[in-house]
Protein backbone atom coordinates (compact mmCIF):
# COMPACT_ATOMS: atom_id res chain seq x y z
CA UNK A 1 0.00 0.00 0.00
CA UNK A 2 1.47 3.20 -0.99
CA UNK A 3 2.06 6.43 1.58
CA UNK A 4 -0.54 8.09 0.09
CA UNK A 5 -3.13 5.32 0.34
CA UNK A 6 -2.15 4.63 3.72
CA UNK A 7 -2.57 8.26 4.92
CA UNK A 8 -6.15 8.67 3.20
CA UNK A 9 -6.98 5.35 5.31
CA UNK A 10 -6.00 6.74 8.77
CA UNK A 11 -7.51 10.07 7.65
CA UNK A 12 -10.85 8.26 6.27
CA UNK A 13 -10.65 6.20 9.75
CA UNK A 14 -10.08 9.36 11.90
CA UNK A 15 -13.02 11.10 10.31
CA UNK A 16 -15.07 7.68 11.17
CA UNK A 17 -14.09 8.19 15.02
CA UNK A 18 -14.54 11.49 15.00
CA UNK A 19 -18.32 11.86 13.62
CA UNK A 20 -19.08 8.44 15.88
CA UNK A 21 -18.02 9.97 18.92
CA UNK A 22 -19.57 13.12 18.06
CA UNK A 23 -23.31 11.34 17.12
CA UNK A 24 -22.99 9.49 20.85
CA UNK A 25 -22.13 12.63 22.06
CA UNK A 26 -24.88 14.72 20.40
CA UNK A 27 -27.71 11.54 21.66
CA UNK A 28 -26.26 11.52 24.79
CA UNK A 29 -26.55 15.52 25.61
CA UNK A 30 -30.00 15.13 24.24
CA UNK A 31 -31.03 12.33 26.42
CA UNK A 32 -29.80 14.00 29.67
CA UNK A 33 -31.34 17.63 28.67
CA UNK A 34 -34.54 15.60 28.54
CA UNK A 35 -33.95 14.03 31.84
CA UNK A 36 -33.82 17.50 33.16
CA UNK A 37 -36.34 18.93 31.44
CA UNK A 38 -34.50 21.00 29.66
CA UNK A 39 -34.50 19.41 26.33
CA UNK A 40 -32.25 21.11 23.60
CA UNK A 41 -33.76 20.75 20.46
CA UNK A 42 -30.98 20.81 18.09
CA UNK A 43 -29.27 17.76 19.57
CA UNK A 44 -31.88 14.98 17.26
CA UNK A 45 -30.79 16.83 14.37
CA UNK A 46 -27.23 16.98 14.93
CA UNK A 47 -27.85 13.70 15.03
CA UNK A 48 -29.20 12.59 12.01
CA UNK A 49 -26.98 14.99 10.51
CA UNK A 50 -24.03 13.11 12.01
CA UNK A 51 -25.62 9.42 11.02
CA UNK A 52 -25.40 10.77 7.45
CA UNK A 53 -22.15 11.63 7.71
CA UNK A 54 -20.85 8.12 9.52
CA UNK A 55 -23.09 6.34 6.85
CA UNK A 56 -20.74 7.96 3.91
CA UNK A 57 -17.68 7.54 5.81
CA UNK A 58 -18.53 4.00 6.93
CA UNK A 59 -18.98 3.37 3.10
CA UNK A 60 -16.05 4.19 2.39
CA UNK A 61 -14.52 2.41 5.17
CA UNK A 62 -16.17 -1.21 4.15
CA UNK A 63 -15.34 -0.31 0.04
CA UNK A 64 -11.58 -0.01 1.17
CA UNK A 65 -11.42 -3.13 3.92
CA UNK A 66 -13.70 -5.18 0.99
CA UNK A 67 -16.22 -6.12 3.91
CA UNK A 68 -19.36 -5.82 1.89
CA UNK A 69 -21.37 -9.13 0.99
CA UNK A 70 -20.28 -10.37 -2.46
CA UNK A 71 -19.70 -12.65 -4.66
CA UNK A 72 -16.51 -13.36 -5.95
CA UNK A 73 -16.20 -14.40 -9.44
CA UNK A 74 -14.19 -11.92 -11.87
CA UNK A 75 -17.25 -11.31 -14.01
CA UNK A 76 -19.56 -10.84 -11.21
CA UNK A 77 -16.96 -8.38 -9.18
CA UNK A 78 -16.42 -6.50 -12.35
CA UNK A 79 -20.12 -6.10 -12.65
CA UNK A 80 -20.51 -5.30 -9.23
CA UNK A 81 -17.83 -2.36 -9.67
CA UNK A 82 -19.35 -0.96 -12.52
CA UNK A 83 -22.82 -0.25 -10.74
CA UNK A 84 -20.64 0.78 -8.01
CA UNK A 85 -18.51 3.20 -10.28
CA UNK A 86 -22.38 4.18 -12.34
CA UNK A 87 -23.88 5.18 -8.61
CA UNK A 88 -20.61 7.06 -7.41
CA UNK A 89 -20.70 8.85 -10.65
CA UNK A 90 -24.24 9.83 -10.49
CA UNK A 91 -23.23 10.81 -6.60
CA UNK A 92 -20.96 12.90 -8.37
CA UNK A 93 -22.71 14.02 -10.84
CA UNK A 94 -25.65 15.06 -9.03
CA UNK A 95 -24.02 16.70 -5.46
CA UNK A 96 -22.87 20.10 -6.51
CA UNK A 97 -26.77 20.93 -7.25
CA UNK A 98 -28.05 18.96 -4.24
CA UNK A 99 -25.12 21.11 -2.31
CA UNK A 100 -26.31 24.82 -4.21
CA UNK A 101 -29.98 24.40 -4.02
CA UNK A 102 -29.16 23.93 -0.32
CA UNK A 103 -26.87 26.52 0.51
CA UNK A 104 -29.67 29.22 1.67
CA UNK A 105 -31.86 26.80 3.75
CA UNK A 106 -30.95 26.57 7.05
CA UNK A 107 -31.56 23.53 10.10
CA UNK A 108 -34.73 24.04 11.76
CA UNK A 109 -32.95 24.03 14.88
CA UNK A 110 -29.45 25.96 14.36
CA UNK A 111 -28.72 29.07 12.00
CA UNK A 112 -26.61 26.60 9.97
CA UNK A 113 -26.94 25.66 6.27
CA UNK A 114 -28.39 22.41 5.18
CA UNK A 115 -25.36 22.12 2.39
CA UNK A 116 -23.66 21.21 4.95
CA UNK A 117 -25.51 17.65 5.04
CA UNK A 118 -24.69 16.52 1.38
CA UNK A 119 -21.00 18.24 2.05
CA UNK A 120 -19.59 14.70 2.06
CA UNK A 121 -20.98 13.29 -1.13
CA UNK A 122 -19.06 14.43 -3.68
CA UNK A 123 -15.81 13.14 -1.64
CA UNK A 124 -17.37 9.67 -1.21
CA UNK A 125 -18.53 9.39 -4.48
CA UNK A 126 -14.82 10.37 -5.62
CA UNK A 127 -13.33 8.03 -2.86
CA UNK A 128 -15.55 4.89 -4.47
CA UNK A 129 -15.24 5.60 -7.98
CA UNK A 130 -11.51 5.24 -7.36
CA UNK A 131 -11.84 2.34 -5.07
CA UNK A 132 -14.21 0.73 -7.81
CA UNK A 133 -11.28 1.12 -10.64
CA UNK A 134 -9.00 -0.42 -8.40
CA UNK A 135 -11.07 -3.84 -7.63
CA UNK A 136 -11.53 -3.88 -11.55
CA UNK A 137 -7.92 -3.80 -11.65
CA UNK A 138 -7.18 -6.20 -9.17
CA UNK A 139 -10.25 -8.76 -10.84
CA UNK A 140 -8.68 -8.84 -13.97
CA UNK A 141 -5.39 -9.41 -13.21
CA UNK A 142 -7.03 -12.25 -11.29
CA UNK A 143 -6.98 -11.12 -7.66
CA UNK A 144 -10.22 -12.15 -6.34
CA UNK A 145 -10.96 -9.81 -3.23
CA UNK A 146 -11.11 -11.08 0.38
CA UNK A 147 -11.98 -9.76 3.04
CA UNK A 148 -9.59 -8.12 5.69
CA UNK A 149 -11.70 -9.42 8.37
CA UNK A 150 -10.20 -12.82 7.59
CA UNK A 151 -13.42 -14.41 6.24
CA UNK A 152 -12.19 -16.45 3.37
CA UNK A 153 -14.88 -15.87 0.35
CA UNK A 154 -16.74 -19.28 -0.99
Amino acid sequence: MSALARLSQRLTEAAAVVLLLSLLASVVLGVVSRALNQPLPWTDEMAQHLLVWTGFVGWMIAARRRSHIRITVIIAELVIQATVIVLALAMLWYSPTLILRNLDIEWVSLPISAALLYMPMPVAAFALVVEAVLEMRDALRGHLPAPESGVQPL
